[in-house]
């Protein structure tokens, strides 16, 4: 498909624009996304993001800080660490009643799962990026021993993992937490890449992970972060203008199966990221950050591996990302920013912290 790219750069509240226009292939969910930079700088009269007002370390109203009561009625125990509890307000649940018969060519099952909230920290001020060193590890592990609970003990096909951050994503409560879900459901967007990776397998006899780690490594302009078990980067094939991916370079489909070298590695690395966000601009990235993991059950030939996904809402300082009609309409996604003029602001704002 013909590219068309120009040279000419634009300025808007304080972001460079790159006049370029050109259809990139997204080989993980098999479709194009076109890279506008130059829509960036288009005019503006909608709302903007104020930045938040610093919040204190405890929330007495707040029905996640230690000691708070939630609104099934239960107190919560004044911990000190991590906290785990079962959602009080489920997406899916063990309980859930059978539906109704389906008429015609329509089809339902009961929504099975187990809804999780997961708070990082006691602490109701803090984000995921400004936890400690130990903390943002000890995050990890409950992560992948909630992973192997779920999967291996109680037997459902898919857990993942997301977090909400600001209130651009429609965050419910400013504490530091995320959510799990284990359903014996497969979401549609794992499908996809689990077709794809098949895909990929059989038209190449190569692995689709080892070629996108190949491939942005060879290029090089969208590198975030690199150590010895993880590649952090702005996608090639970004949907978002921030959009950041950590791929593991070991073969691992669930965190549980990967060694503590490479969870702490993991925590080095989602570390730095995160705080390239912070510091991008004085209004803090929202954003969904999300865990994607294989089901259980997987083929031992399969290439599928789990890797981390942030999906930071804002294209520049106090813009909100809006989803046009053709990406909610068409399922299409316009790309307002350059992935590697992307790439370059994060780093910059990695070291100027």
């Amino acid at each position: 498909m013909k590219a068309h790219r120009f040279d000419k750069d634009r300025v808007s509240h304080g972001v460079v624009f790159s006049m370029t226009w050109e259809n990139r292939w997204h080989p993980l969910l098999e479709r194009w996304v076109t890279i506008t930079g130059h829509r960036g700088s288009r005019p503006w009269q909608g709302g903007q993001v104020e930045a938040p007002l610093p919040a204190a370390s405890f929330d007495p109203a707040c029905y996640l800080c230690p000691g708070g009561q939630r609104i099934s009625g239960q107190r919560n125990p004044e911990y000190d660490e991590i906290f785990v509890f079962d959602n009080d307000h489920p997406a899916f649940s063990v309980d859930a009643p059978p539906p109704e018969p389906a008429v015609g060519l329509f089809e339902s099952q009961p929504a099975d799962g187990i809804c999780r909230v997961m708070c990082y920290s006691p602490n109701h001020g803090l984000r995921l990026s400004q936890l400690g060193n130990d903390q943002l590890l000890q995050v990890i592990e409950v992560w992948r021993d909630q992973t192997f609970e779920l999967m291996t003990e109680q037997g459902f096909e898919q857990v993942f993992i997301f977090e909400n951050n600001g209130e651009v994503v429609g965050v419910s409560n400013p504490h530091p937490h995320c959510q799990i879900f284990a359903t014996s459901l497969q979401f549609s967007t794992l499908t996809q890449e689990l077709q794809a990776t098949e895909r990929y397998r059989a038209k190449t006899e190569g692995d689709l992970f080892d070629a996108m780690i190949r491939s942005e490594r060879e290029d090089g302009r969208r590198i975030l972060c690199e150590n010895s078990d993880w590649l952090g980067f702005v996608p090639y094939f970004a949907e978002l203008p921030y959009e950041i991916m950590l791929l593991p370079k070991g073969r691992r489909r669930q965190l549980f199966q990967m060694p503590d070298q490479e969870l702490e590695s993991l925590s080095v690395a989602l570390r730095q990221v995160l705080v390239m966000l912070d510091h991008l601009w004085s209004v803090p990235q929202s954003y969904i950050l999300s865990i994607r993991q294989a089901p259980l059950g997987l083929p031992e030939a399969h290439d599928y591996r789990c890797y981390l996904k942030l999906q930071p809402l804002l294209r520049g300082p106090g813009l909100q990302k809006y989803l046009a009609g053709i990406e909610t309409g068409a399922g299409h996604f316009l790309n307002d920013g350059v992935p590697e003029i992307k790439a370059e602001e994060l780093r910059a704002a990695g070291q100027g912290r």
